[in-house]
């Protein structure tokens, strides 16, 4: 069930999610994040499509976004080095706000993909949800209030705990260390 302002302000769009993309990007640049090499392909799905793709990864849940990465590793010839396709698929129909959440969410992701960092679920998750938290930071709404209250009290050992667990991180390191300290787990193939 959608509530008639979240249907009225709901991203329905490809046009209206790229803007909702181009909005998160200042914020996460303004910490150390930088934009993404590869070629990224956002697509709005139901909730069918998402749990279909979700289950190829061996994911599951209340997802609202999914990101799927794939590479290549070219090495000698004349373009060596390593390429990058990446398809962001977000939930069909959710409010601006909480778009801009799960955008901003899965756009570390990628940050993670592309530089092959690997860590449990916990960390990855929770290190996405700071993301997340900090271009909700920014929204004055009551959705914003509550999305970022409902991180804080989940109680998914997996997004709230990870969550709860990078946010401590995050105040004890601030953004630059916490970006170096996740930089080191990179593991190329």
């Amino acid at each position: 069930m959608t509530c008639a302002p979240c249907l009225r302000d709901g991203i329905f769009k490809l046009d209206l999610l790229k803007e909702v993309e181009k909005r998160i990007w200042p914020t996460l640049m303004q910490v150390g994040f930088s934009k993404p090499k590869g070629k990224i392909t956002l697509q709005l799905v139901d909730r069918g499509t998402l749990t279909r793709e979700a289950a190829r990864i061996n994911a599951s849940g209340n997802l609202r976004g999914l990101t799927l990465t794939k590479y290549k590793v070219v090495k000698g010839g004349k373009n060596p080095g390593t390429t990058f396709d990446h398809r962001i698929y977000v939930l069909y129909g959710l409010p601006y706000v909480e778009c801009i959440s799960v955008l901003a969410h899965e756009h570390i992701h990628v940050w993670l993909n592309e530089r092959f960092i690997e860590s449990p679920p916990p960390v990855v998750e929770g290190f996405c949800n700071l993301a997340s938290a900090l271009v909700l930071q920014k929204e004055k709404s009551k959705l914003a209030s509550i999305l970022l209250e409902n991180m804080e009290k989940s109680e998914s050992p997996v997004y709230g705990a990870g969550y709860r667990m990078m946010k401590q991180k995050l105040a004890q390191a601030g953004w630059p260390a916490l970006l170096n300290e996740l930089k080191k787990k990179s593991s190329p193939p």
